[in-house]
């Protein structure tokens, strides 16, 4: 996999990149976290290339259009994904706490 493309968090927490496989496939995601989605699933989402929806993708983050989901259990991080729903999943183990934030660090409010 090649980094094409990456962002810090102002706060220098999180490091969002966009990854090209060999096949040409593209993978969106923080560093360290297995949350991730990928550039063909965007498209077909949105009805529109797979450049256009990548990019409206990492500019509805960066713009504080979408929220960053970080679930912890305890003090330690155990995973970090992109979502437009700042809801905590009801599914969740009961030791697992998720908050909410914007690309800036702002704490968002969950729903």
């Amino acid at each position: 996999m090649e980094i094409i493309e990456e962002h810090r968090t102002p706060d220098g927490l999180f490091r969002f990149i966009v990854e090209r496989s060999d096949a040409g496939d593209l993978s969106l995601g923080f560093d360290g976290f297995a949350g991730h989605t990928h550039g063909d699933i965007l498209a077909s989402l949105a009805g529109v290339s797979v450049d256009v929806a990548v990019r409206q993708y990492i500019n509805d983050l960066l713009g504080g259009k979408s929220f960053i989901a970080v679930a912890c259990i305890g003090d330690k991080i155990r995973d970090v994904w992109v979502t437009d729903d700042p809801r905590p999943d009801k599914y969740k183990p009961a030791d697992e706490t998720i908050y909410f934030r914007y690309w800036d660090g702002r704490p968002a409010l969950s729903a």
